[in-house]
Parts: structure tokens; sequence; C-alpha cells
């Protein structure tokens, strides 16, 4: 027999407030607190490629280089110099002998479009992969 219409509104009556449980339940998690900016691979070893990042990036922030050789793994931290913020940080993987991966975080929030600090950090980075 199929169901009656009062039924269905019955069920989804009854659904309705869970549904919007979890609809608020994954909301509350919220957003990654450092999102991916940008990406990209460079024909340079991640161990050189890590260095020149954090040799080159502009004299506004303070610099944490380091490199974890057992996780073929590079990484460069930014902070503010006017505040200690962290600002951004470099994650520079291995993809092989001669290539490496650059994925950027910023913490500055951007409405549409890229901020300073990543188009900055984006040419740091083609400048060292040349």
């Amino acid at each position: 027999m199929p169901p009656m219409p009062w039924d269905v509104a019955t069920t989804m009556t009854r659904t309705a407030p869970l549904l919007l449980g979890l609809l608020c339940l994954a909301a509350c998690k919220g957003p990654d607190p450092n999102p991916l900016a940008w990406s990209a691979t460079y024909a340079r070893p991640y161990e050189a490629l890590t260095s020149c990042i954090a040799q080159r990036t502009p004299v506004e922030y303070q610099v944490v280089p380091a490199i974890d050789q057992r996780q073929n793994l590079g990484g460069v931290l930014l902070t503010s110099k006017s505040n200690g913020q962290k600002v951004g940080e470099f994650d520079v993987y291995r993809v092989d002998d001669n290539n490496s991966r650059v994925v950027f975080r910023s913490t500055i929030r951007t409405m549409g479009g890229s901020s300073y600090l990543e188009d900055q950090a984006r040419q740091v980075a083609n400048s060292c992969g040349m």
C-alpha cells in the first residue's frame, strides 16, 4: 500500500530536526585555520628550494626554516616582525630527486583574489624554482 501524504509529512517533520542538527554540527567544526592558498611544482630539490625560499622571503617577515630529511620535507614559517603573529607557511615536499612541490598557506583571509602576502610568496617560490 503506498504511503499516505500525511505519513510522508510526519516522517519529514521528524527527520528535519535531525538533519539540521547534523548540519549545525558540521558547521561548528569551523573553517580550516590555515587554508591552502596555492601550490606549485618546481624542478629543484626540496632542500635547496627550502633554503632559497627562506633566504629570499621579504624582510618584513621573520623566517623559521626547517628540513626533515627522514620525511623528505622542508618548511618555512613566516611571522610578522611587528607583532610576532604567524602570517603564513611554505611546505616543500620532495617529489623526486630533482622536483619539489611547494604548498603555501596564509593566515590572512581574503575575499576573492589573493592577498599581497600570497603574491609575494608566489614570487619568492617562482624565483627560487628557476
